[in-house]
C-alpha cells in the first residue's frame, strides 16, 4: 500500500520493474482479511472496510497495461490466445477440443433453463472431472443444457488488467445463454464463478438476467434432498481435509457449503487444516502467478500441501481447477515419503467415487 501511495503521489513512476513486482501477487485477498481483522470477533475496525485490496491491485494493473508496461511475457501470449478468434480460450486450443467432452453425453440439451458454463481449464486440462460431474448429475436425475458457443469467461484478462476486450466476452456469453433460455447458470470453476457472479454485474452496472451458482451449491441441494444414490458404505472412514479456493472463499464468501457437502458424503471423516476460510493459505496459482512465475506458484502450493499432511488426512480436496492443477504440480515435486501420506482429489471426483 505504501508503494501504491508513492505511485499516486508521483514519487515512484510506473515501470516494467514495478510490473514484474506487482504480478507476483496472486490476488488471493488474504491481505484484506488481515487488514479488516475478520478472523478476530473481538476487534472491529470499520475504517478498514473502506479498502478492497484486490480492487486496488486490479486498478494498478490496469494502469500498467494502459501505460504499456504490461502485460508481461507469458501474459501477452495468454491474452493473444484468449482474444484470437476462433479459439477464445487462454490455452491456445481449438474450439473443437474444448467441447469434445460434450459428445459423450447425448442427454445434455441444447436449450434449457438450467445451463452449465464449462469454462476453459476443466474441459481442456481436467476433463475427467467434468465427466465425474455428469455422473453425479445423471445419478440424481438432473437435466442440464450447454452451449457449444460459449467463450472464455474472461477472468484471466481481468486479473492481468486488460479490461477493455472483456466487454465483448461478457456480451457474447450473456446473449448466448439468453438465447438458449437460461434462468440459472452454474459452473465448476471457482474463477468462472467469481467472474460471472461478481465481475460481470459490476462491469455492466446491472444485475444479470439469470442466477449464477457454483457446482457445490448445486450438489449440496441434491444432497439435502437425498437425490444422490450413494453406494452402501463399509469399512473405516477416510480422513479428508478441504482447501478453500480464494475465488470461492475470500472473493465470494462460499465457505460453509463445500464443508456441508463433504460432511454429507458417506465414509468421510472431515479434518480442518490450521489455516482455513478467511485465513486459508492460497494455492499459489491465482492472479496470473502460475503462468508467469511457476516456481513461486509451486513454492506457495508446497506450503499448503505440507499443512494438509500435518492434519493426518489421507485426501486433500478442493473445488477449483486452478487449485487442483497447481497443488498436483507441487505434489509431484514432494519426496516419496510425503507423497505416500496424502492424495489430491477434486471434490467432484470424490463424490463420483461413492456412487
Amino acid at each position: 500500500m505504501n508503494v501504491l501511495r508513492s505511485v499516486l503521489e508521483g514519487q515512484i513512476p510506473l515501470s516494467r520493474d514495478l510490473a514484474e513486482w506487482i504480478y507476483e501477487c496472486t490476488e488471493c485477498g488474504n491481505c484484506t482479511e488481515v487488514c479488516h481483522m475478520t478472523q478476530n470477533d473481538h476487534i472491529i475496525l470499520p475504517t478498514c472496510n473502506w479498502i478492497d485490496h484486490v480492487k486496488v491491485w486490479d486498478a494498478l494493473r490496469r494502469d500498467l497495461v494502459e501505460a504499456g508496461f504490461a502485460p508481461i511475457d507469458r501474459h501477452h501470449q495468454i491474452l493473444d490466445y484468449m482474444l484470437n478468434d476462433p479459439m477464445k480460450n487462454p490455452y491456445g486450443e481449438k474450439k473443437e477440443t474444448k467441447i469434445q467432452w460434450v459428445d459423450q453425453f447425448p442427454e445434455i440439451k441444447e436449450k434449457g433453463d438450467f445451463v452449465f458454463f464449462g469454462g476453459c481449464t476443466m474441459p481442456l486440462r481436467q476433463v475427467d472431472t467434468l465427466k465425474s460431474m455428469m455422473l453425479i448429475l445423471k445419478a440424481a436425475g438432473k437435466d442440464i443444457a450447454f452451449s457449444k458457443d460459449e467463450w472464455c469467461c474472461g477472468s484471466i484478462a481481468l486479473r492481468i488488467g486488460d479490461e477493455k476486450p472483456i466487454f465483448e466476452f461478457i456480451n457474447h456469453n450473456i446473449e448466448t445463454f439468453k438465447n438458449i433460455g437460461a434462468k440459472t447458470i452454474f459452473t465448476a470453476c471457482a474463477g468462472c464463478y467469481r467472474t460471472w457472479k461478481k465481475d460481470y454485474p459490476e462491469l455492466l452496472g446491472q444485475q444479470l438476467p439469470f442466477e449464477v451458482k457454483h457446482i457445490t451449491e448445486v450438489i449440496v441441494e441434491l444432497l439435502r434432498n437425498n437425490e444422490i444414490p450413494f453406494k452402501p458404505f463399509e469399512g473405516e472412514p477416510v480422513k479428508v481435509t478441504y482447501h478453500d479456493p480464494c475465488h470461492l472463499g475470500r472473493h465470494m464468501g462460499l465457505y460453509e457449503i463445500p464443508r456441508e457437502l463433504i460432511s454429507k458424503i458417506p465414509g468421510i471423516e472431515f479434518i480442518e487444516m490450521k489455516r482455513i476460510k478467511q485465513n486459508a493459505w492460497c494455492c499459489g496459482a491465482g492472479g496470473g502467478v502460475k503462468s508467469q512465475f511457476p516456481e513461486l506458484a509451486l513454492d506457495i502450493s508446497k506450503e499448503r500441501l505440507r499443512e494438509a499432511i500435518e492434519t493426518g488426512a489421507e485426501i486433500l480436496t478442493t473445488s477449483c481447477p486452478f487449485c487442483i492443477g497447481n497443488l498436483t504440480d507441487a505434489y509431484e515435486s514432494l519426496d516419496l515419503e510425503e507423497k505416500e501420506k496424502i492424495k489430491i482429489i477434486d471434490i467432484l471426483d470424490l463424490i463420483a467415487s461413492k456412487i
